[in-house]
């Protein structure tokens, strides 16, 4: 198989909704002239999102921020009772550092520990990693919090401005490396 098909197979197998019987959480942790976000959705295995949530933060590193947003998506997860879930983020180092692949940077130790224990009270969790064009919606979701003073929940469907990137996502649409909505 050729670079470019292997890379839309695995486009295309991760933007799909998660297994039968379980959730999927993607998370997204947003920068822009020092102010930080984080932005996280669930949705079930028919495509259907159950929560959205978006936070301005005071954190200063983009992997703390990344790791905050996978922590308040878990913490809903296993607030809810929601069962098996599957947890995609684009921070390779965050993802590799929850796996305990890497050596977590001191600056993000805390969180990432505090991530291992509320995921102890999961039924049963995975954790992969996936390619910034596949993550669009947790993307612009993470973007929406750079305009709240506090933390945000949207239940049962998203704000209407993070609509097109979720079913570009939903039905599987594929885009090159480097391309963005």
């Amino acid at each position: 198989m050729d670079y470019w098909h292997h890379n839309y197979l695995v486009k295309k197998k991760n933007m799909a909704p998660p297994p039968t019987n379980w959730i999927k959480i993607n998370l997204y942790g947003s920068i822009i002239n020092s102010q930080t976000t984080t932005g996280f959705f669930i949705r079930n295995n028919g495509g259907h999102v159950l929560l959205a949530g978006a936070n301005n933060t005071v954190e200063n590193s983009i992997n703390v921020v990344e790791s905050v947003a996978l922590w308040d998506g878990l913490d809903v997860v296993i607030d809810r009772g929601w069962g098996q879930t599957l947890v995609e983020g684009d921070s390779k180092l965050v993802i590799d550092n929850v796996l305990r692949t890497v050596n977590s940077p001191r600056s993000f130790q805390q969180i990432i520990q505090d991530i291992w224990h509320l995921s102890s009270y999961a039924v049963f969790i995975r954790f992969q990693h996936v390619f910034r064009e596949t993550n669009f919606t947790a993307d612009d979701i993470a973007n929406l919090g750079h305009g709240l003073s506090s933390q945000v929940f949207w239940e049962l469907g998203l704000p209407l401005s993070v609509c097109s990137p979720f079913y570009f996502e939903l039905f599987g649409l594929s885009c090159p490396r480097g391309f963005a909505l």
